[in-house]
C-alpha cells in the first residue's frame, strides 16, 4: 500500500487524461505482490486515496497511543531474547510486571498497568523478533554448565585424552544422563526469540522429583540399552512394560 501511495503521488503529476485512477493502482500493485511473493492480498482504493493525501496507517495512528516509548520497546524485546538464551524465558505474567514497573518509573508509581492482553498483542505487534514456545525443564546445574568457556575447556581435555591413550572409536564410549522431569506439571508458555530454533529449555532446580535416563553410545555407531531409573522404595512391575528396546 506504501508503494502504491507513492505511484499514486507521481500519476497526479501526469496530465489528467494520461494518469491511471485508485482502483487501476491498486489491481496493479495486488499483480506485483502476488508475482514477488506468491499471495494474494487486496488493496483498498479509498484506504490507497487517504495514504495519497497524507494519511497516516492504523499502526502510525496507535503509536501515538503506545504505553512504551521506542526505546522502552527496544529494551523489553532485547531483555526477552537474552533472558530466553541464558535458559529463563519470561511468562506472559513475568513480561507484563516488568512492563508494568518501567511505566510506572516513567509515569506515576499509582499506575494501574497494563491490560489483560496487553502482552499478547505486543508479542503479535512484534512478532517479527519475538515469539511464544512451550519450555521445556531444564536441570538449573546443566544450565550453568552450557557457557562456552565450559564447553571450550571440555574438548580441550577430551582431545588431549584421546591423543595421549591413543584410544581407537571402538573403544570409546559416550555416556551420559538425564533427569526427565513431569511435563505436564512444569511445562510453561513463554517467550523467547523468534530465530530461536528447537526446544526453548527453562531451567528448574535440580530437587524435584526425576526418572533419570543414562545413556552409551560407541564412537562406532554401536549403543548399550539405555538404563531408566524411577524414583520408588519399591521394583514395579509396570516400569518394565511395553520396553522395545530392553532398558535396564
Amino acid at each position: 500500500m506504501t508503494r502504491a501511495a507513492v505511484a499514486y503521488r507521481l500519476e497526479l503529476e501526469k496530465p489528467e487524461c494520461r494518469r491511471r485512477g485508485l482502483r487501476t493502482i491498486c489491481q496493479d500493485f495486488e499483480a506485483l505482490y502476488l508475482a514477488e511473493t506468491g499471495k494474494q492480498i487486496r488493496l483498498v482504493h479509498t484506504t490507497l486515496s487517504k495514504w495519497a493525501d497524507g494519511g497516516r496507517t492504523r499502526e502510525e495512528a496507535g503509536e501515538d497511543r503506545a504505553l512504551l516509548t521506542p526505546p522502552e520497546v527496544e529494551v523489553v524485546i532485547e531483555f526477552v531474547k537474552e533472558i530466553a538464551a541464558r535458559g529463563w524465558p519470561e511468562s506472559k505474567r513475568r513480561v507484563k510486571e516488568h512492563v508494568d514497573l518501567i511505566l510506572r518509573a516513567r509515569l506515576d508509581s499509582s499506575f494501574p498497568g497494563v491490560g489483560k492482553n496487553w502482552v499478547a498483542r505486543f508479542v503479535l505487534k512484534h512478532s517479527d523478533r519475538i515469539k511464544m514456545a512451550d519450555s521445556r525443564p531444564l536441570e538449573d546445574k546443566c544450565g550453568r554448565g552450557v557457557n562456552p568457556a565450559t564447553n571450550s575447556a571440555w574438548w580441550k581435555i577430551l582431545l588431549k585424552t584421546i591423543e595421549y591413550f591413543r584410544i581407537t572409536r571402538r573403544t570409546t564410549y559416550g555416556s551420559d544422563e538425564i533427569g526427565v522431569q513431569n511435563r505436564a506439571e512444569e511445562q510453561e508458555r513463554v517467550m523467547t526469540s523468534k530465530d530461536h530454533k528447537g526446544p526453548q529449555y527453562q531451567q528448574r532446580a535440580g530437587t524435584r522429583d526425576n526418572t533419570t535416563v543414562i545413556v552409551t553410545i560407541c564412537a562406532d555407531g554401536t549403543a548399550l540399552p539405555p538404563a531408566v531409573i524411577f524414583k520408588g522404595a519399591a521394583f514395579q512391575v509396570s516400569w518394565g512394560e511395553n520396553n522395545t528396546i530392553g532398558a535396564a
